[in-house]
């Protein structure tokens, strides 16, 4: 793989993930584990995960929907979910079959100014702060 699709950060409380490009069920499975160590890491400790996603793109195709071994992810401490979209993000599978049971909600906006104001309601001015030059670096880059 000559491009790196995905990006996963922590900082303070907050699980910061970059997802770019087309991808295929390697790069899926490549993502699933490494987001699966991070959320070990947390090891009971409540965190908030952030999501841009402008310009992914998942196919929904059956090779998805149909892994061998279902995939369980510690959820049980998180707080809060923000996705941030575009036109070409294709997620919307993703979000029907994997945040039904959760006990949180999912935000999902395409707007940078609703993505923003979600993250001033939820986070301290430390992490707003970050938050924001991280949405703007990944903005310039959009391809890891």
């Amino acid at each position: 793989m000559s491009k790196q699709h995905y990006h996963i950060e922590v900082f303070q409380d907050l699980i910061l993930v970059t997802l770019r490009g087309r991808w295929d069920m390697n790069t899926n499975i490549q993502y699933l584990a490494a987001f699966g160590d991070t959320l070990k890491a947390r090891r009971g400790k409540a965190f908030h995960i952030i999501v841009d996603m402008r310009t992914w793109e998942v196919p929904n195709s059956v090779s998805f929907a149909k892994m061998k071994a279902p995939i369980q992810l510690d959820r049980r401490n998180q707080l809060s979910e923000t996705w941030l979209e575009d036109g070409e993000t294709v997620a919307d599978h993703i979000a029907a079959k994997f945040f039904n049971e959760q006990n949180f909600t999912l935000h999902r906006t395409k707007d940078h100014d609703s993505f923003m104001s979600r993250v001033d309601l939820v986070f301290d001015i430390e992490t707003k702060a970050y938050v924001q030059d991280w949405v703007a670096a990944s903005a310039v880059d959009k391809q890891y």
